[in-house]
């Protein structure tokens, strides 16, 4: 496992996501200087920005890890036919957890934009781009859409993944022209809310069509 993280392959491979990790820290160097001084207890809400970029770097750091040693303990099995699409899923939420740190930054230097739609927009092209990774993903028990239907047969996988694919980009597609056409500054507080009931209904979608196509094949 050390050798083959030492590989030149390896590093190749993963560098983006490095530079994705460590981005928002090397912003947040850049522009100190126009942001709130550090205080180990926030004095005021301003102060908060270092406490959740603090926050997203462990969260990524966290995921890279996942998605990068998992590979290496878990046992050969169909797992293992899905690790194109598990670095790319990795690649994936690095790059929104990173953008999402550079647009709070930007935001609180004062750089004039409608930040909290540049965020919603984020999370909609995020779910877009997860929907185009859902069909490639092929049957095992760690990533995916997995429930006692889509692990009883094969088919059932595939076509809820391909239903999956079509449901979260289009899911996702509404949602980015809602959010260039509606104000969805309008109710901030309740955005990540909305956002979070919407991807639930989207994949509470894709299990009730797994249900289905199991009592068809039944």
């Amino acid at each position: 496992m050390n050798r083959a993280m030492k590989s030149p392959a390896f590093i190749k491979k993963e560098a983006i996501n490095w530079i994705l990790i460590v981005l928002p820290v090397i912003y947040l160097l850049c522009v100190y200087d126009r942001l709130p001084a550090f205080a180990p207890i926030p004095l005021n809400w301003e102060q908060s920005i270092y406490y959740t970029l603090s926050f997203n770097m462990v969260l990524s750091v966290i995921w890279y890890l996942i998605f990068t040693i998992k590979p290496a303990i878990v046992p050969k099995t169909t797992f293992h036919q899905n690790l194109r699409s598990l670095h790319r899923i990795k690649t994936l939420l690095l790059c929104f957890i990173s953008l999402l740190s550079l647009t709070y930054i930007s935001q609180k230097i004062g750089i004039k934009f409608n930040w909290s739609k540049i965020g919603f927009l984020l999370a909609m092209a995020f779910v877009m781009i997860f929907g185009n990774l859902y069909p490639t993903i092929k049957s095992n028990f760690i990533i995916g859409i997995k429930n006692a239907w889509t692990l009883s047969d094969e088919r059932i996988w595939n076509k809820t993944h391909r239903f999956a694919g079509k449901v979260y980009f289009l899911g996702g597609l509404i949602g980015v022209l809602y959010g260039l056409f509606i104000n969805t500054s309008s109710l901030p507080s309740f955005m990540p809310v909305i956002y979070v009931g919407y991807v639930f209904a989207l994949l509470l979608l894709t299990h009730i069509y797994s249900f289905i196509l199991y009592r068809k094949l039944q």
